[in-house]
């Protein structure tokens, strides 16, 4: 395969990105494939992205972030500083952001942003401030925050092993610190003093069946006299089975006395029973013809009806490593798994209809659940899940608290000092957080976002298919942007990687971004005869700024579900913040890495 295929390759991959056609690590999957076909990497190279050392030390970082998140570091670092920023707007986005950003620098930034959330809940409704103020800079925030150093986010540790791989000399822990804190500096004022003025203040609710427009796929019917369902169980009435409507209660008079009954299978239903459902309600008006069921027209669906004899409602969002992503509701079986029955689901900014049951969950997606206080309890403290409003947060283990950051500081001295290399370093240090009970050895494999890890090790390839040993590609782009902004000088070049690099990654992953970039980055450096560092650098800044849409990270696709978002709230806010990130960048990146020539 020739540098043009190659180009045709990377193309189709962006495009498939921007899409979302596919689950990005299915493209890399396909992508890598897709090379060791052609014979354009062996089979050895093209599975060596499962064994190199950055992929090892990302999975490491996931382990340890979740050992601190599982012991409350956290935790208690984000009520400190949150409890410091009072009632004033202005200095709780400036606390927000500097605690995010601070655990972001040594643990995962999703990780840092779902620690944050409990407490940001809990101070939002102590001082009656809307939550959509605080969540796009909580998840900005977590992105400039991993600037600051090599384990901060994933694109930083990627442009290092390029370095090394490259044979020039890596990125030490704290390199990023000088270009990251001011990165971060900026942030935090312009959100504090412009951002947050264009964020919309939607106010949390508690009116969920006005939220989610229950009434219009929920009503309540009744079983009439003569009706072919009466005195049958429900896994036996087939003009319920037939239109896919979901019991959500059953109201009967028994002894002159209405009893709400929670049904299941085997429950057996009778004349005048009052089912209250949900579904497709068009469907529903044709049964009705049939004499079946009838409506009970003097009924209209509200909380109350959801919340009496002891049942409550809660908005609950999947953990990024829960079992159930990708699954449906109907596949992942919540009632019988949890206790709890789902009544909607929110994608994004889309409130959906009956035919929520059947769409795969995803990260950020916000279920509205009713349930037993108990049970609503219990899956608060489950891991499949991140976010329960108005509920207690999770338990923390904290007697383990100081094991776990034992752990991880000697993971950081130890690649700060150069004792060892990072990878392993990390992986010690998750050894300590499971001999220390840390973490425990079952929960190891959940804390990893392995469709991170995928869709970095496939793409490593594609990467290595453009050097020239291989393809020559990132050659052959290189000469072609030195040639063009080349007599222009290095300042220009290392602005322009930093525009391209800002832009793909809205539209695909930050890592990826960074490990198709990096190398041409390097071979630009080399055919200008000066030290890559600055240029990658610059690459790495761009991965990480992805405040245009909240599809570029998970992060912002996390608070995008649950701050009730529209997909332009992020380019009105980031806009501006990425020119001054971008200026900043430009002015100070060749003041601490200056375009020196290669000895």
């Amino acid at each position: 395969m020739d540098h043009q295929m190659i180009l045709f390759l990377l193309a189709i991959a962006l495009v498939l990105f921007a899409l979302e056609v596919l689950r990005p690590d299915i493209i890399g999957m396909c992508v890598m494939i897709i090379l060791i076909l052609t014979g354009t990497v062996n089979i050895s190279e093209g599975f060596s992205g499962f064994s190199n050392p950055a992929v090892i030390t990302v999975i490491a970082m996931f382990i340890l972030t979740a050992g601190l998140e599982r012991t409350g570091v956290g935790d208690v670092l984000g009520n400190v500083m949150l409890k410091a920023g009072g009632n004033n707007p202005a200095l709780l986005t400036i606390t927000v952001m500097a605690t995010v950003g601070i655990l972001s620098s040594f643990m995962n930034n999703i990780g840092a942003t779902v620690v944050m959330l409990t407490p940001i809940y809990a101070i939002c409704k102590k001082i009656n401030y809307s939550p959509s103020k605080l969540l796009i800079p909580l998840s900005f925030g977590s992105l400039m925050g991993g600037l600051t150093t090599l384990i901060g986010t994933p694109p930083n540790l990627l442009v290092s092993m390029a370095l090394e791989d490259a044979g020039f000399e890596s990125f030490k822990m704290f390199d990023f610190l000088p270009t990251g804190l001011a990165v971060m500096s900026t942030g935090i004022l312009y959100m504090t003093f412009i951002g947050r003025h264009l964020i919309p203040n939607r106010k949390s609710t508690t009116d969920y069946t006005q939220t989610y427009n229950l009434e219009d796929y929920m009503t309540e019917v009744i079983i009439p006299p003569g009706s072919s369902i009466a005195n049958v169980e429900l896994q036996y009435a087939k003009t319920l089975q037939n239109i896919n409507l979901i019991i959500i209660s059953i109201h009967r008079k028994e002894n002159g006395a209405e009893v709400v009954i929670t049904p299941n299978k085997n429950t057996v239903l009778k004349t005048g029973d009052r089912l209250l459902v949900e579904g497709n309600l068009e469907k529903l008006f044709k049964v009705i013809e049939t004499k079946d069921l009838i409506i009970h027209i003097k009924t209209k669906i509200n909380d109350d009806q959801l919340t009496g004899k002891g049942m409550r409602l809660a908005e609950v969002v999947p953990s990024p490593q829960s079992s159930i992503l990708g699954q449906t509701i109907r596949q992942a079986n919540i009632k019988n798994k949890y206790g709890v029955l789902a009544l909607a689901l929110k994608k994004r900014e889309k409130q959906l209809n009956y035919k929520y049951v059947d769409l795969p969950l995803e990260v950020g997606d916000v279920m509205l659940v009713q349930g037993t206080p108990a049970r609503l309890n219990d899956i608060a403290s489950n891991s499949d899940f991140l976010v329960i409003n108005h509920l207690e947060p999770k338990i923390r283990e904290t007697s383990k608290a100081p094991f776990a950051l034992a752990s991880m500081a000697f993971a950081i001295i130890m690649a700060a000092t150069g004792i060892m290399h990072i990878s392993v370093a990390g992986m010690i240090g998750v050894i300590l957080m499971v001999l220390t009970g840390s973490v425990r050895v079952d929960d190891i494999y959940k804390n990893v976002e392995w469709r991170v890890i995928f869709l970095i090790a496939t793409m490593m390839p594609l990467g290595l298919a453009m050097d020239d040993e291989h393809t020559g590609a990132a050659t052959w782009i290189a000469n072609h942007i030195v040639n063009i902004a080349g007599p222009y000088g290095p300042y220009v070049v290392m602005a322009c990687l930093l525009l391209v690099v800002t832009l793909i990654t809205e539209v695909m992953s930050n890592a990826a971004a960074a490990v198709l970039i990096a190398p041409i980055g390097i071979s630009i450096a080399v055919a200008m005869n000066i030290q890559p560092h600055a240029f990658l650098m610059a690459i790495a800044i761009g991965a990480s700024t992805t405040f245009l849409t909240p599809i570029g990270h998970q992060a912002n696709v996390l608070v995008y579900g649950i701050g009730g978002y529209k997909f332009s709230d992020f380019a009105r806010t980031g806009f501006l913040l990425n020119v001054f990130i971008c200026l900043v960048a430009f002015y100070l990146i060749p003041i601490v890495w200056p375009f020196t020539p290669i000895k």
